[in-house]
C-alpha cells in the first residue's frame, strides 16, 4: 500500500517561509522609516535658520544668523533689564532655533518684570 501524503502538509513549510519573508520585509520597512525620519530631522535642523538676540535702537531685536538688519524689533528697552543680561544682548546671544528663542524672551520679561 502506498502512503498518500495529504496536500496541506506541503503547504505548512511554504506557508511558513512565507509567513518569515513578511515579518523580514516589515521589519526592514520599519528599520528604513526610522533611518529616513532621522535623515529629515537632521535636514529641516540645517535648514531652520539661527537667530541672534541683540540690541537695535535702545530695544531688544531679533536678528537672523549672519544678519546685519534686524527682522524684529521688540517692546523691551534694553536698560530695564540686569546688568548682566544688558551686557550679554550688547553682545548678541545665539540661539539654535525658535523654541529656544521663545524661552528665552520669556526669560527676559521674566527678569524685566522681576526689576
Amino acid at each position: 500500500m502506498q502512503k498518500v501524503i495529504r496536500p496541506y502538509w506541503m503547504l505548512l513549510p511554504v506557508m511558513a517561509f512565507s509567513a518569515l519573508l513578511v515579518c523580514v520585509s516589515a521589519g526592514k520597512s520599519v528599520e528604513y522609516e526610522k533611518s529616513a525620519t532621522i535623515a529629515r530631522q537632521a535636514v529641516r535642523k540645517t535648514e531652520e535658520p539661527g537667530f541672534v538676540l541683540g540690541e537695535s535702537e535702545g530695544h531688544l531685536a531679533l536678528f537672523r544668523e549672519g544678519s546685519e538688519r534686524p527682522y524684529q524689533i521688540l517692546d523691551t528697552e534694553v536698560w530695564l533689564l540686569p546688568e548682566a543680561d544688558r551686557q550679554a544682548v550688547a553682545e548678541g546671544i545665539h540661539v539654535e532655533d525658535e523654541a529656544a528663542l521663545r524661552r528665552l524672551l520669556e526669560d527676559m520679561d521674566a527678569a524685566v518684570a522681576g526689576n
